[in-house]
């Protein structure tokens, strides 16, 4: 699982959702969008005008407008349910 997420300096709400991230336990990757132009470029692909943004496997994660409205619980939830497990037919239904 890719955790990302996008910030830029001197950002608030970014140092809110790093606290709140790290107490889910989960491991994630900080791009500074004023620090790569790719990142910057990827992020008004997609719309967003703020800072930050997160991604689990290229699903964006947080919708709500306020990063102060997420609580660490919630955020842990959202990123664990975000993965989508490879489905395979274990067999148990058909009683083999």
């Amino acid at each position: 699982m890719s955790i990302v997420l996008y910030t830029q300096p001197a950002c608030p709400f970014c140092d809110i959702m790093k606290g709140l991230l790290d107490k889910t336990g989960y491991t994630y990757v900080i791009i500074d969008i004023k620090e790569n132009a790719q990142a910057l470029e990827f992020m008004k692909e997609k719309g967003h005008k703020t800072v930050p943004q997160l991604y689990v496997d290229d699903k964006h994660i947080n919708k709500k407008t306020n990063t102060q409205d997420y609580t660490a619980a919630e955020l842990y939830n959202l990123i664990s349910n975000s993965y989508e497990w490879p489905w395979q037919d274990s067999g148990i239904e058909q009683g083999i």
